[in-house]
């Protein structure tokens, strides 16, 4: 037997280290490839249109072509990588689940157990082995990847923009900048709510199981059923409206920045003093980065919301120790087990 790891991050390396690696690798292989099309258009515009050579267009057209083509092939190969990871972790939970609540018990339960008591809570040994180790199996397939290629891109891009014409980009990194402090305010408070209604879900779960068949069958709900309903459906109504709040505010700040961008842009081309294609390709850019910085956010709430389900999950948990050597995983694209 060896403990159940504390840290939800160390959990899932444990039981995915050699697909993570490879996921890593295919992100590191993403990153290079982000700023190349934002060049590609400027030089476009500003070499092969502003001087009619329409052989360099067509060079310069193939090569974005081809870049998005192998950009887009990584990304494929690398979302296959993160779902089997997520399909093996939830397997791998729910057989840890297990382990820790039956295989290994203490001694007085067993006793409490043979005396007819309920030593195990089967509602919520349900929620834990469904919903909430699908919503940690869907976390751990871009754990590690999902912050690092965002971070990775918006480095990237920031860092070409910078290289360009460092005022303009220090404009639009001011304008995106609030972001990081709004949101980590909103998803505190999302997690509160969210760690109350998995503890309702679990109770009414137990409820359920603790009620007798013939108690329910062509009855009113009971009380505490509707208790329950009513407290679920006012924690997940507060959850949606500091959400939709906060994505709201993300998606105003990240509009913002085109227009920054090409308001002060415009002036510096109206004066002659940098060229069109270098304002193209800075709205692309921002373009690029807005898909990042919503994927960052969510990624910064998909941490947040896993480490606070892996800690209900331990502290479910009357031991936290888990097998040596897990049961063998089956072959996940079909065929006989391994």
């Amino acid at each position: 037997m060896r403990s159940m790891p504390q840290s939800v991050y160390r959990y899932i390396f444990r039981y995915s280290k050699a697909r993570q690696m490879v996921v890593i690798v295919m992100t590191l292989g993403l990153l290079p490839l982000a700023p190349i099309p934002l060049e590609l258009q400027r030089r476009m515009l500003d070499d092969a249109v502003a001087g009619k050579d329409v052989d360099l267009l067509i060079w310069l057209g193939s090569l974005y072509i081809a870049t998005l083509l192998l950009a887009s092939g990584l990304k494929l190969l690398m979302r296959i990588q993160r779902e089997l990871i997520s399909a093996k972790i939830v397997h791998t939970l729910r057989r840890s689940v297990f382990y820790c609540i039956y295989t290994i018990i203490p001694p007085s339960r067993i006793k409490a157990s043979a005396a007819g008591e309920d030593v195990v809570d089967e509602g919520a040994v349900v929620s834990m082995l469904s919903s909430e180790v699908e919503k940690l199996g869907g976390f751990a397939g871009s754990a590690i990847s999902g912050p690092l290629l965002q971070i990775g891109t918006l480095v990237s891009i920031l860092g070409y923009m910078f290289y360009i014409e460092p005022l303009v980009a220090a404009i639009a990194l001011a304008l995106y900048s609030p972001q990081f402090v709004i949101v980590p305010i909103f998803q505190a408070r999302m997690n509160r709510l969210a760690k109350r209604k998995a503890l309702k879900v679990r109770r009414l779960g137990n409820f359920i199981v603790d009620q007798a068949e013939e108690e329910l069958l062509q009855q009113e709900p009971p009380a505490l059923f509707t208790e329950l309903t009513d407290a679920i459906l006012k924690i997940r109504t507060k959850f949606l409206m500091t959400k939709n709040v906060m994505k709201t505010l993300n998606n105003l700040l990240i509009a913002m920045g085109p227009f920054g961008v090409i308001a002060y842009g415009g002036y510096l081309a109206i004066n002659d003093q940098i060229e069109v294609g270098v304002i193209l390709a800075f709205v692309s850019g921002l373009e690029r980065l807005g898909g990042p910085i919503r994927d960052l956010i969510g990624s910064y709430s998909s941490i947040t919301d896993a480490r606070m389900r892996y800690g209900i999950l331990l502290a479910s948990f009357p031991s936290h120790m888990d097998a040596d050597d897990p049961v063998p995983m089956p072959n996940m694209m079909g065929g006989e087990t391994i």
